[in-house]
């Protein structure tokens, strides 16, 4: 597999960000400028247009589909669109009007740190099967939901939810890049470890390593967590409260058309719309599970530093044979204090941790929303 000593690679993902609105333009390693007043332009055109959107498909749905929808099917519907729409405007209103500079800062200091030859564990390879995957995906599913409606209701009804699909995908290619951000930080980690347990590996070749480089990385590394929570954090909480709806309103729509075969203007619908429900939750389940696994991989990967630490005082006398010694185990217990103090945390702008107790989060509030709103299913 490919390896370069630079996480530039996903500079594929962040151009389609950026032509989507959502990322001021920038080159890697370039001077952060403030974001241009033609870029702020370009993203309010985006803005104006989602919010477009939500008013005609309210409108449209109000006008034709809501009279004939469960009740707590159209509450949950209303409430899914308000959600994508209000996320669609946050993303490019933190990202280019607030966070601009910032999101520059972050990643010239991640490309910086990548650039250095201590840290050559980032795949390209990787990155971009992944990436024409993610595309790929998203096209099948979203032409399958275009095909399953408009072989029913027809486009009469479905052309007030194509907008829907539109800004679904594009704010999923956001959370793709935050993803992958945190996925930088991981491996960035990583490489710390391995370049940790060569420095160490002197100690057997009766050498001197390096550790003070190691706290300094170290710091640099943490730095770009706190700088990722305080970029990412809000923007994060707004991709859960949007995940929990939208879950909800499709497991609405899946027990009321798909389970009890209550028709939408004439018709009856099956095993399609239970498929195409349950991919729609898988999806939202899978992009948050892959969120919360990038980050809680990258702070998984400092409990390595203290097991690597561990395992070389153990290969040292208990009371020192000489200076070089004594100094080494003060190397080595100044890093693992370090670690213990300055651990690394992703949070959801102070709310929760960004970690793998996200998606019982995600369950649990589902959970507790459709136990109440079956009450209410007629």
């Amino acid at each position: 597999m490919t390896m370069q000593s630079d996480c530039s690679y996903i500079k594929s993902l962040y151009v389609t960000c950026n032509i989507l609105g959502f990322l001021p333009p920038h080159n890697l390693g370039t001077n952060p400028l403030p974001v241009s007043l033609r870029f702020k332009i370009y993203t309010l055109c985006h803005i104006f247009l989602s919010i477009f959107v939500f008013f005609y498909s309210s409108f449209g749905r109000e006008t034709y589909l809501y009279d004939s929808y469960d009740p707590t099917v159209g509450i949950t519907d209303k409430i899914a669109n308000v959600t994508l729409s209000l996320l669609s405007v946050v993303l490019r209103v933190f990202f280019v009007f607030w966070n601009g500079k910032s999101l520059k800062e972050f990643l010239n200091r991640a490309y910086e740190i990548s650039k250095k030859e201590e840290f050559k564990c980032f795949s390209p390879r990787y990155f971009n099967l992944q990436f024409i995957g993610f595309n790929c995906y998203m096209v099948l599913i979203i032409g399958f939901d275009g095909w399953v409606w408009n072989s029913t209701v027809g486009f009469r009804i479905f052309r007030y939810y194509v907008g829907r699909s539109v800004m679904y995908y594009a704010s999923n290619t956001v959370v793709f890049f935050v993803s992958h951000s945190a996925l930088i930080i991981k491996r960035l980690f990583v490489s710390l470890n391995l370049l940790l347990e060569d420095e160490l590996g002197k100690i057997l070749g009766c050498k001197k390593p390096e550790l003070r480089k190691i706290r300094i990385y170290y710091n640099q590394i943490c730095g770009l967590c706190d700088n990722f929570n305080k970029i990412f954090g809000f923007v994060i909480l707004s991709v859960i409260i949007f995940t929990i709806s939208y879950i909800l309103n499709l497991t609405d729509l899946l027990l009321v058309y798909a389970v009890r075969k209550k028709e939408i203007k004439g018709f009856t619908y099956g095993n399609d719309l239970i498929v195409l429900s349950i991919l729609w939750m898988l999806t939202l389940l899978i992009f948050s599970f892959f969120l919360a696994h990038s980050c809680a991989k990258a702070v998984s990967e400092t409990d390595q530093i203290t097991t690597i630490c561990f395992n070389y005082l153990n290969k040292i006398s208990t009371v020192p044979k000489n200076y070089e010694e004594f100094v080494l185990k003060e190397e080595i217990n100044l890093l693992l204090r370090q670690v213990t103090i300055r651990r690394p945390k992703f949070s959801a702008a102070g709310f929760f941790p960004v970690d793998f107790t996200l998606l019982g989060f995600i369950l649990a509030s589902v959970t507790s929303y459709i136990i109440v709103s079956i009450q209410f299913i007629q």
